[in-house]
């Protein structure tokens, strides 16, 4: 019985370690960013929820760059909004 308690609390603890890792798991999204668009294509400056989300998808940039077809959309204007946003695009 003792055994079976500690198993089944092992498999708990062990589930509730799942949970928690794919609640802090990074979602990508690249439409998320569409705060972003006009700063990228008009040259106005970023709004506050431009730049925080920039900020939560920059774990995501290599892939929106590299894995998507929209990677040939992203040239001057996005790193020009990332700048404004004071995010630093990482190497890919």
């Amino acid at each position: 019985m003792v055994k079976l308690n500690l198993a089944c609390l092992i498999a708990v603890a062990l589930l509730m370690g799942a949970v928690v890792h794919q609640a802090d798991a990074q979602v990508c999204n690249l439409f998320t960013l569409s705060p972003c668009l006009g700063p990228a294509l008009f040259f106005i400056p970023p709004s506050g929820t431009c730049c925080r989300r920039l900020r939560d998808q920059v774990p995501c940039l290599c892939d929106y760059t590299q894995g998507t077809n929209y990677g040939r959309f992203i040239g001057s204007g996005a790193r020009r909004v990332a700048q404004a946003c004071g995010v630093v695009i990482p190497p890919c």
